[in-house]
């Protein structure tokens, strides 16, 4: 049963949910007003009794949080014999919090069910759960929460991942770049003197006959040229689209019944239903002012009463399927039919 917090604790006419103590307390209870015939407040007594006894037998766990609904199914699936408890339950509901007066025969049925309250008295321990457990269930579950929450879910992101792995292997590729091949023998230091040159131009020998890729070794520049070839086929791969274009007419021919069927759905999604009505009765009255012998600019007035007499019906019904605003979508079905009887009967 509902705790005293709930919102309909308060409402007029239910009364207060109490704590619930020994079941021998509330079947005491019960009994004592089964014998004034005040049968609202026997079932409701009967009914926590049951409840408590189920919870000082151990076969129930104690939760105060629990409806009388949940106490059913719960008893029903640990205990066998417990068909009684289901109605007993939706008696208890419409009686506690319906405002439902009881009966003498809806009680001695959940008497006749009640095989529970008698049960031993409960231990030195709080019936009621109390607001230190509460609040350290919360902490509990606060704890293990943050214990899945401690790493940030950029470290669960493969994108991240990707681009460390990217920067990674730049750093490594620059590295190589700049540290592989022999570095120079150092060579004993020359003491003499150099000799005295004439001062004369440098010669001319031209463009040197080495290339940076000499300079490398082999698997790099064979792998560099691969990579490059790999690159370039991926780019002409996915900077263009795979086969054949193939030319295809404009418009699109398409079934008139998708398209009706297409403009159905959103009109019935923009839920303007004047609107909708207004294009049946444009459709219906461009086919009827052949046959009524109106234009366009007639008013009206005029084809209200034209149509009236043609259909022996009365013109206030003509001028409500024909003119007045249509805000909800039963008087849309209605004049959809008012259009297609007067539709059918003039033409």
């Amino acid at each position: 049963m509902s705790t005293p917090e709930q919102p309909n604790a308060g409402l007029p006419g239910v009364p207060p949910e109490p704590a619930l103590g020994p079941a021998a307390t509330h079947r005491a209870a019960a009994e004592e007003a089964a014998r004034r015939a005040d049968f609202g407040t026997a079932l409701r007594e009967r009914y926590r009794a049951v409840t408590r006894g189920l919870e000082q037998l151990g076969l129930l766990e104690e939760q105060r949080g629990r409806t009388a609904r949940e106490t059913a199914r719960a008893a029903t699936a640990t205990v066998p014999d417990t068909d009684g408890l289901p109605s007993a339950a939706h008696n208890f509901d419409e009686i506690a919090y319906g405002g439902r007066p009881a009966n003498e025969a809806e009680y001695r049925q959940l008497e006749q069910a009640d095989r529970f309250s008698v049960a031993p008295p409960p231990k030195n321990v709080p019936a009621e759960i109390t607001e230190q457990r509460r609040k350290k269930r919360r902490k509990s579950g606060d704890s293990r929460e943050y214990r899945r929450r401690e790493l940030p879910s950029l470290l669960y992101d493969w994108r991240f991942w990707a681009v460390v792995l990217g920067v990674v292997a730049i750093v490594a590729a620059l590295w190589l770049i700049t540290h592989l091949g022999a570095p120079p023998t150092p060579s004993a230091p020359d003491t003499t003197p150099p000799p005295q040159r004439p001062d004369v131009p440098p010669p001319d020998f031209g463009a040197g006959q080495d290339s940076i890729f000499q300079r490398w070794p082999d698997w790099v520049a064979f792998g560099g040229l691969q990579a490059l070839i790999a690159w370039a086929a991926v780019l002409c791969w996915r900077g263009r689209r795979r086969g054949a274009v193939v030319g295809e007419a404009r418009p699109v021919e398409a079934p008139a019944h998708e398209l009706l069927t297409g403009q159905a759905g959103l009109y019935r999604k923009s839920r303007d239903h004047d609107h909708v009505a207004g294009i049946l009765r444009a459709a219906t009255l461009r086919r009827l002012r052949p046959a009524l012998d109106v234009t366009a600019d007639t008013p009206p007035e005029l084809v209200t009463v034209t149509l009236a007499g043609r259909l022996g019906t009365d013109p206030a019904m003509v001028r409500a399927a024909l003119y007045d605003p249509v805000e909800h979508r039963d008087t849309l079905e209605l004049v959809a039919a008012q259009l297609e009887w007067i539709e059918a009967e003039v033409l």
